[in-house]
C-alpha cells in the first residue's frame, strides 16, 4: 500500500482506474469524462487516487495509450519478424495492420482501445502535448523502415502518406470493432479487412507523386 497524505492507496488501484477509465472514454467519449466520474465509477473513495498516480485527464489517457501499445508492439513486432528479407511493401503493412486488428479479435479491451485510438487521431490535442512511450513504437518505426526498402526509396510524400493511411486504418478497425450486434464480427472477416487494408495502402504509398517534376 501506498500514502497519500493521510489515505492509503491499495496495491492495483491504479490498474482499477485505467480499467473505468478505459471504458468511459470508449463509450462517452474522452473529452466528456472528468476525473471525478472515473473515480466515482471505480469505487475509489479516496478522490486524490486519480491526482496522485496520473496528474490529469490526458495523463491517464496517456497511460491507458501505455498500456495497451505495449502489447500492440509486441504482436507487430513477432508479424515482422515473421516476414521473409525481402518481404512485399503489402507483406509488410498487412504485418504491420495485423498487429492492432488482431486485439479487436482477441483481448476483451480491443474494441474500446481502438475506439479511443481513433479519437486520439482525430484530436491529437486530447494527449496534452503529452508523448507515449518510445519503446512502444518500435514496431512502427521497423515497419516503417522496411516499407521504405521494399518501395525502393523513401519517397518525400511516404510520411506524409503514412500518417494518412494511418488514419485510414485506425478509423476503419475502430468501425469494424463496433459495428452492429449481429455483423461479420469474425475472425475472418478480419483477416480479410486487414488484407484490403494492406492492398489499398500499397496503392496510396506506390502512387506518384502530383506535385513532383516531370
Amino acid at each position: 500500500m501506498t500514502a497519500v497524505g493521510n489515505a492509503r492507496i491499495e496495491a492495483g488501484t491504479a490498474d482499477e482506474l485505467l480499467n473505468v477509465a478505459e471504458r468511459l472514454f470508449a463509450e462517452r467519449g474522452v473529452e466528456n469524462v472528468a476525473l471525478t466520474q472515473i473515480v466515482a465509477v471505480s469505487g475509489q473513495k479516496n478522490r486524490s487516487a486519480v491526482h496522485y498516480h496520473f496528474g490529469s485527464r490526458d495523463g491517464v489517457l496517456t497511460a491507458v495509450l501505455n498500456r495497451r501499445l505495449a502489447p500492440i508492439n509486441a504482436r507487430r513486432e513477432a508479424l515482422l519478424a515473421a516476414l521473409p528479407a525481402q518481404a512485399s511493401a503489402r507483406e509488410i503493412l498487412r504485418a504491420m495492420i495485423g498487429g492492432l486488428g488482431q486485439v479487436a479479435i482477441e483481448e476483451p479491451w480491443g474494441a474500446d482501445y481502438l475506439s479511443i485510438l481513433a479519437q486520439v487521431r482525430f484530436h491529437p490535442q486530447l494527449l496534452g502535448g503529452r508523448a507515449v512511450e518510445d519503446a512502444t513504437l518500435s514496431g512502427v518505426r521497423r515497419g516503417r523502415r522496411r516499407l521504405a526498402e521494399a518501395l525502393g526509396h523513401a519517397e518525400p510524400a511516404l510520411a506524409a502518406r503514412l500518417v494518412w493511411l494511418t488514419d485510414s486504418v485506425v478509423f476503419a478497425l475502430a468501425r469494424w470493432a463496433h459495428a452492429p450486434q449481429g455483423g461479420d464480427r469474425t475472425p475472418a472477416s478480419m483477416a480479410r479487412l486487414i488484407d484490403d487494408l494492406a492492398t489499398y495502402g500499397v496503392g496510396g504509398l506506390m502512387a506518384p507523386d502530383p506535385h513532383s517534376e516531370t
